[in-house]
């Protein structure tokens, strides 16, 4: 069959069924094929040899295709499907489908028995690789690697962001597991100081009290004694300033204005460098307010404000008048005992999951000589004396002391004898908090300070930090009070301070609170 043969085919026309397997007829005879890929093999020629190796060669690298003459469309295409497919062993076996396959030419289209197209075997489709463990290893690797980044950092930002988290966790009653769940105790202890033991050399204050000559046990008494409005302080008369640390002596108040009111006014900047909003010359005492950058945590700041009382003899310890039933707000506190016009909250208490009520009270309380609570040598103290004295220390039971009027059991000790006793490296290792705390300047003036915490306006302070504050205002001796939703300042019948409680504009019930009573009552 010529070129021009193959080529009048009409692609449009319905080929019937082809045999696959061509005829002996439609095959060429061993002779003709023979003769037509040697025709030049002839023994008698004088180039045979040549003739021969030539052929071989040819046998080897080239394909002869044969003629088919005289053969109609369907059958000239099987013979060629058949011959194309024979002269090409080596491509057949190595490949698992046939060069072509069938008439349409097409490569490897799966089979078509209409037209008698069967040998086809589809291609293998590549395997989808599982990728996912892969991608699990590699988040399970990162997060290691982060982990111990931020666990195992000995120093630096990261460690001390770590710190600062654990610090803050642990300080607080219901949330330390945000801690231990997921550092190890050592690295806990290694960032948290526990308020609860002992610091070595720590202070007892002891030297400003004085110590029983018989052995006495302390005493908890429940039915709340309303102060006396006379003073149980000095003669208001008396012009002598005495800040001996002997015991029983007596601070007395001078008759000038050791806070300077007369010359202060809302808005003007106080000694310590914060600005004024509220002068009472009448009831001797002013409030200013102050921020501050974290030193804990970069880029955060604190909010606070800070009270000074002319008067020691004014502070007092109130107490709820349904001790072991359910504690005050400090308002309805200030209203219970009258002519008050000031607190701020003091002890801490029993809170499980933030629902306890200020009924349950922890450690020791003093107010006005009766005594409510239980005294634990894991909390320091802060008492006020008969002679009007703060004093501030890990001190033995209150029941070897003869002359403790006011207290309560918290910590810890800030400042002792003008020095601030929290290291400023930690930042005392309690974290960010808000935080109460209250002092006393040398003069006997009473210094108390709020800082809001857990607020969008102030994250909260470090123990350093208060205590540096606490310098700032001349403090010689002070100590903390309790922290977070309960801390509180209270002046005129209103609530100052941004607290994170559930009731802001009340706060919460409280077990106690050092509160000022008013000078119409002394």
């Amino acid at each position: 069959m010529n070129q021009n043969q193959v080529n009048s085919v009409n692609p449009d026309e319905e080929i019937s069924t082809v045999s696959t397997t061509p005829t002996t007829d439609d095959l060429p005879t061993s002779e003709t094929t023979e003769a037509q890929q040697h025709p030049q093999d002839n023994s008698s020629s004088p180039n045979a040899a040549d003739s021969d190796t030539t052929a071989d060669e040819s046998d080897t690298d080239t394909v002869a295709f044969p003629d088919f003459p005289d053969r109609t469309d369907e059958a000239a295409a099987a013979a060629l499907y058949a011959a194309l497919n024979k002269t090409a062993p080596e491509a057949s076996k190595s490949s698992a489908q046939p060069l072509f396959d069938g008439i349409d030419g097409d490569e490897y289209d799966g089979d078509d028995p209409e037209n008698n197209d069967t040998d086809d075997v589809p291609p293998a489709k590549p395997k989808k690789q599982r990728r996912w463990p892969l991608v699990v290893l590699i988040c399970f690797v990162t997060a290691a690697l982060c982990y111990s980044l931020v666990a195992f950092l000995p120093s630096g930002p990261i460690a001390n962001l770590r710190n600062a988290y654990i610090q803050t966790a642990m300080s607080t009653a219901d949330h330390q597991w945000l801690a231990t769940w997921l550092f190890p105790k050592w690295v806990i202890d290694r960032a948290w100081t526990d308020p609860n033991v002992k610091p070595p050399n720590a202070p007892d204050g002891s030297e400003l009290l004085n110590p029983v000559t018989t052995e006495t046990e302390w005493v908890d008494t429940t039915e709340p004694i309303i102060p006396d409005t006379e003073p149980v302080t000095n003669d208001p008369a008396s012009t002598t300033d005495v800040t001996t640390d002997e015991p029983g002596t007596e601070i007395t108040v001078p008759e000038d204005d050791i806070l300077g009111l007369t010359n202060l006014k809302i808005g003007d900047t106080d000694y310590a460098g914060n600005t004024v909003i509220e002068v009472n010359e009448k009831e001797g005492l002013f409030i200013s307010e102050f921020t501050g950058k974290s030193s804990l945590i970069p880029g955060t700041k604190y909010h606070g404000y800070v009270m000074l009382i002319d008067d020691p003899s004014r502070v007092f310890v109130g107490t709820t008048p349904e001790k072991k039933t359910t504690g005050y707000r400090i308002l309805n506190m200030m209203d219970y005992y009258g002519n008050v016009v000031a607190g701020i909250n003091a002890s801490g208490f029993s809170d499980p999951n933030d629902s306890g009520t200020g009924n349950d009270i922890i450690g020791a309380c003093m107010s006005q000589g009766q005594s409510w609570g239980y005294f634990t040598n894991t909390m320091a103290s802060i008492v006020l004396t008969k002679e009007n004295k703060l004093v501030v220390g890990w001190m033995n039971d209150w029941s070897t002391y003869t002359n403790i009027r006011d207290g309560m059991q918290f910590g810890p000790v800030l400042v002792y004898k003008g020095k601030n006793q929290v290291d400023e490296a930690t930042g005392g290792g309690m974290g960010v908090q808000p935080r109460t705390a209250i002092g006393q300047r040398e003069d006997g003036a009473i210094i108390m300070i709020v800082i809001d915490g857990r607020v969008t306006s102030s994250i909260g302070c470090t123990m350093w930090e208060m205590a540096d504050m606490m310098m700032k205002y001349g403090a010689v001796t002070a100590g903390g009070c309790d922290g977070g939703s309960s801390v509180v300042l209270a002046y005129d019948g209103k609530i100052l301070n941004e607290n994170s409680s559930a009731n802001p504009t009340h706060g919460r019930r409280i077990p106690n609170a050092f509160l000022v009573r008013s000078k119409e009552d002394n």
